[in-house]
């Protein structure tokens, strides 16, 4: 019995240390074991900085003398934290760190498409038998796999975008109001907000399962104007929707 363990033993390693040949290829060796099933497509963007705006859910009175920003907060989802509300000046520093901020949240991206895509074996041919058994050379990605990734990537963006909060943004509230009501009181510029919300994740099935909602929206304060944003679930986004991107 412990010779035949051996030999197995040794069948199998001899297996993962040979080297295997690629099947969409004519007689090519491989030193690679697996590949990606298919190729995930790579992400684009445009030599500016096009973001995600809130513009639909802004309103404007005309009728105010005091320039401001009020923010109408509400998630059903959210959890007891409350949540970090944050503006900055949209300021060429400001912009020198988005670009860089941009660029991370590319790689990160590209990052979770791949380690999400499922793995196709090379040298392992699919095989069907007259029954209607077979076996196939594509290993699927497990849901909680994928979700352990989404969440792990989630983490990193999140603590990209905390380095340029602490660095350009402030809470500058005036009034809080039944915790869900904000009042920026703003001389007249060009601004970005910022709203972190933790909400419970409806694709978890553990309790403490969260992940991160972000409102974030550049907007202008004029001279004799009060603007107000309305905030909900249906205008919430994460980390990959604060700037304008597109695979291909």
């Amino acid at each position: 019995m412990k010779t035949i363990m051996i030999t197995v033993a040794l069948f199998c390693i001899s297996i993962v240390y040979s080297q295997t040949i690629n099947p969409d290829s004519k007689s090519t060796i491989s030193d690679s074991r697996s590949r990606t099933a298919q190729t995930p497509k790579k992400i684009r963007y445009t030599a500016d900085l096009p973001m995600y705006e809130l513009a639909t859910s802004v309103s404007t009175n005309k009728t105010k003398l005091n320039p401001s920003l009020s923010i109408n907060l509400k998630h059903p989802h959210r959890i007891s934290q409350r949540p970090d509300v944050l503006v900055a000046v949209y300021s060429p520093p400001l912009i020198q760190d988005l670009f860089k901020l941009r660029q991370q949240y590319i790689g990160l991206m590209n990052k979770i498409a791949y380690e999400t895509a499922d793995v196709q074996l090379e040298g392992v041919p699919k095989v069907h038998w007259r029954d209607g058994r077979g076996r196939d050379n594509v290993i699927k990605k497990s849901s909680r796999d994928n979700q352990g990734v989404r969440r792990r990537t989630e983490q990193t963006a999140i603590n990209y975008l905390q380095r340029v909060l602490r660095k350009h943004f402030r809470n500058k509230i005036f009034a809080i109001t039944d915790k869900i009501n904000y009042h920026f009181k703003l001389p007249a510029g060009d601004y970005v907000l910022c709203i972190m919300q933790r909400i419970k994740d409806p694709a978890t099935k553990t309790i403490t399962g969260s992940k991160t909602a972000i409102w974030w929206t550049r907007f202008t304060v004029e001279d004799g104007k009060a603007k107000t944003l309305d905030l909900d679930e249906t205008n919430a986004g994460s980390w990959r929707d604060i700037f304008v991107v597109e695979a291909h």
